[in-house]
């Protein structure tokens, strides 16, 4: 296992082309409808992370006929027809969309199955979603403590047509009964009760939902969403580019006053992470090309600093973080008090690390404010064993000699080959 990864500054008007993976957000939802649809799905431009690979693992205990080719990234899913699904236990790492979406695939069946996870997933917060399909007619046990996994179900299916959900820690708890709602045995209304966070997300598990088949209406009057039981009819689906991995070469082209080609790149994006790219021109990014699935973009001499609400787009917060430090003024990230119950508590641990460069970070409950500093310098940097930390902090290391990020293999969960990507953006005759 490496133990660390040296991150050498790079000289202003770089050149690079990088290709991002498919989405893990993506890739999990498409796993989950394609178990549903108990019929032989084909998903391409598929991603094989930690994440998905957890996701693969587990529906394959659950009786799923699953086919990969890594090289060409195509996946296909079969999930035999059964009414009850085997006792098993699945232990799915820190796979947040993993556990929360296999807990209402598991509900579409009888059985009783355990999902458990690492030290981290053990302190990540489930309750709400419990709660929901505890409503909804399902067994659930805490085995360890309440409201945390590991949790053991016994299913006898859904027998309920109504449910209230708080969504305001995470909207994957919303988006785990909007996947497999089509495979309850009633037509379904859940009502959203106080904020509903990383709203983007929502749109995306919606507008998959449609793309296999499935019926999902909203109502704002009512605050809820009705579902109709249907079966899903899609035989093949292609997983975009993960908008969230793009992020670090779209700052590294600003931090970096460089040119980069970013291959992958979807145009027309679900996913709510595609709004950074504004941001960024907000900032001072400047698009040069844009295809259907390609995108070059260059930075400047300098850029100027943004207040920023990122309540939709949390998962992109550390990167604009580590992007401040270098803007002219300061930045400012509101609304993002669910960055404390991810992979680490990521407010407090860019706290921590921006702090070892010379970074002066100031900490807000629910978000940030970056304070650039005439000069930094070198450190090592945790990782919180979080695979955000450490793309996004190796982005410093392009303008800052001496940065070491620790534990690099842990971008595995997402990114796999991040390092190598990153690698591409140096000039290669060095």
């Amino acid at each position: 296992m490496l133990k660390h990864i040296n991150i050498k500054p790079i000289e202003e008007g770089f050149k690079g082309i990088v290709t991002i993976p498919g989405s893990k957000s993506i890739s999990n939802r498409a796993l989950i409808l394609g178990a549903l649809s108990e019929k032989k799905v084909i998903l391409k431009n598929m991603l094989f992370s930690d994440d998905t690979l957890y996701m693969i693992e587990g529906l394959k205990k659950l009786g799923a006929i699953i086919d990969i080719s890594q090289d060409k990234k195509i996946l296909t899913i079969e999930m035999k027809s059964q009414e009850t699904l085997p006792t098993c236990e699945l232990f799915i790492g820190n796979a947040g969309t993993a556990m929360r979406f296999l807990a209402s695939y598991i509900a579409t069946k009888k059985g009783e199955v355990t999902l458990t996870g690492n030290k981290r997933m053990k302190e990540r917060p489930i309750k709400d979603l419990v709660g929901a399909l505890e409503n909804l007619g399902v067994t659930i046990k805490y085995l360890e403590k309440e409201g945390f996994p590991p949790i053991k179900i016994i299913s006898k299916g859904v027998s309920k047509n109504f449910v209230e959900i708080d969504c305001s820690k995470s909207s994957q708890y919303l988006s785990s009964l909007l996947l497999s709602g089509s495979y309850f045995k009633y037509p379904l209304e859940i009502k959203i009760k106080d904020t509903l966070v990383s709203k983007p997300y929502i749109s995306m598990t919606i507008n998959m939902v449609k793309d296999f088949g499935g019926n999902i209406t909203f109502d704002e009057n009512k605050n809820s969403f009705f579902i109709t039981p249907r079966k899903f009819a899609l035989d093949e689906y292609t997983i975009e580019g993960d908008m969230s991995s793009a992020s670090y070469f779209l700052g590294a082209a600003l931090i970096g006053n460089g040119t980069i080609t970013i291959k992958n790149f979807f145009k027309n994006s679900l996913q709510g992470d595609k709004d950074f790219l504004n941001i960024l021109i907000k900032m001072g990014l400047e698009v040069l090309d844009e295809k259907e699935k390609e995108i070059t973009v260059c930075g400047k001499h300098s850029y100027t600093a943004i207040d920023v609400n990122l309540n939709n787009t949390p998962d992109v917060a550390q990167t604009l973080a580590v992007i401040g430090l270098f803007a002219k003024g300061n930045t400012i990230v509101r609304d993002v008090a669910n960055m404390r119950i991810k992979e680490t508590d990521r407010i407090a641990a860019l706290n921590n690390e921006i702090s070892k460069l010379g970074g002066l970070f100031l900490e807000e409950k629910d978000g940030f404010t970056i304070i650039p500093q005439d000069s930094y310098h070198g450190a090592t940097i945790e990782t919180y064993d979080d695979h955000r930390m450490a793309m996004s902090l190796a982005l410093a290391g392009l303008k800052i000699p001496g940065i070491k990020i620790l534990n690099p293999e842990c971008v595995s969960k997402t990114f796999p080959n991040f390092f190598e990507e990153l690698n591409n953006i140096y000039n290669r005759e060095e």
